[in-house]
């Protein structure tokens, strides 16, 4: 890569977090050190896997809380649709691929749902966690798969990504879905996949949030993305680059004498200028091989009503906890106060 394009992307990472007021890390709760975990996480079996604080993640720590980043089975559907959506969108790219590589795949929940038999040749899973990589390979039945433990901002281990990709000829496709926000430097790993892409015959499909769609900022992404942002990116790609929107759809469907009929040609209606949750870039040979998808599924009420009683639960137990604390602390602000006059006397 150029001198000129490695400025112009350090600009776009200026851009892209100057207006994101971060927590500190001290206060982050569950805040991982090496970057950020990223990607989806499920015990196997359907069951909730994170505790309300400081619980654990398919039998491993959890750095980041499930109802925050983690992508479970459990997870909303709405959301859930969201992420296997991305994995479709790159599915006629992953089969027959001489490799595909997962950036952040955590357990491989939503690839393995949306993906189904299309695979690569070969397949490279990458994760922050080793636990969440390994799971993702039996999730993906990809026994023979290579996965590497790695923080996508470090360059060091952006060479290790680097020597295992190239060990074989061919090229392939790159998956970076909700990870690049994570990072607390993301242009090492646009350099990377640039390069690839010129070099090596590699299409990435990347993702960002949009920020501005969402209503309560997120103290795990470590930068903000927004239109301005993705056009300050989207001028250091390839002139050939695709971008896409992903657009929220609502809708119903008959259920006529028990059955759903065949409501597999989904049709959605266009409307004037929709507001994108995320968005999508995608460069390399065959980036011009995506087509637009959608998808949608019944939804389990019973179950989604559940999810969202529990979560007010917490959300009580939570609030009645702070409570406490609070009186715990004036209390004890009370008694220092009492003593230290007293000792003035």
């Amino acid at each position: 890569m150029n001198a000129g394009v490695a400025r112009a992307l350090r600009s776009c990472s200026a851009q892209a977090s100057k207006n994101v007021p971060c927590p500190t890390k001290a206060i982050r709760a569950g805040s991982p050190t090496r970057g950020c975990g990223y990607g989806g996480a499920s015990s196997g079996d359907g069951r909730r896997n994170t505790e309300a604080a400081g619980g654990t993640l398919a039998g491993y720590a959890a750095r980041v809380p499930e109802w925050q980043e983690r992508l479970t089975r459990d997870t909303h559907p709405t959301i859930r649709i969201e992420h296997e959506l991305r994995y479709r969108l790159t599915a006629p790219l992953v089969r027959g691929a001489a490799t595909w590589c997962d950036l952040g795949c955590g357990t491989g929940v939503a690839a393995a749902a949306a993906l189904g038999d299309a695979r690569a040749a070969r397949v490279v899973l990458v994760d922050l966690e080793p636990d969440a990589a390994a799971q993702a390979v039996a999730e993906l039945g990809a026994a023979r798969a290579e996965t590497l433990t790695a923080d996508l901002s470090d360059e060091t281990d952006l060479a290790s990504l680097r020597e295992l990709l190239l060990r074989a000829d061919g090229g392939g496709v790159i998956s970076c879905f909700e990870v690049v926000e994570h990072l607390r430097t993301f242009v090492p790993l646009l350099e990377l996949l640039i390069d690839l892409a010129g070099e090596h015959d590699y299409t990435t499909v990347l993702s960002v949030p949009n920020d501005a769609f969402g209503t309560i900022e997120n103290p795990y992404h470590l930068t903000m993305w927004g239109e301005g942002a993705l056009e300050e990116l989207r001028r250091m790609l390839p002139r050939d680059h695709v971008a896409a929107a992903q657009v929220p759809v609502s809708g119903s469907a008959f259920v006529i004498d028990g059955s759903a009929g065949d409501n597999s040609a989904l049709t959605v209606a266009q409307r004037p200028s929709p507001v994108a949750s995320h968005f999508i870039v995608a460069f390399g040979p065959r980036a011009a091989e995506l087509r637009g998808v959608a998808a949608a599924e019944m939804t389990d009420l019973e179950g989604q009503r559940n999810w969202e009683r529990q979560r007010e639960a917490n959300l009580a137990f939570h609030e009645e906890e702070l409570a406490e604390l609070r009186d715990y602390v004036h209390d004890l602000e009370r008694r220092l106060d009492a003593g230290a006059s007293g000792d003035d006397a």
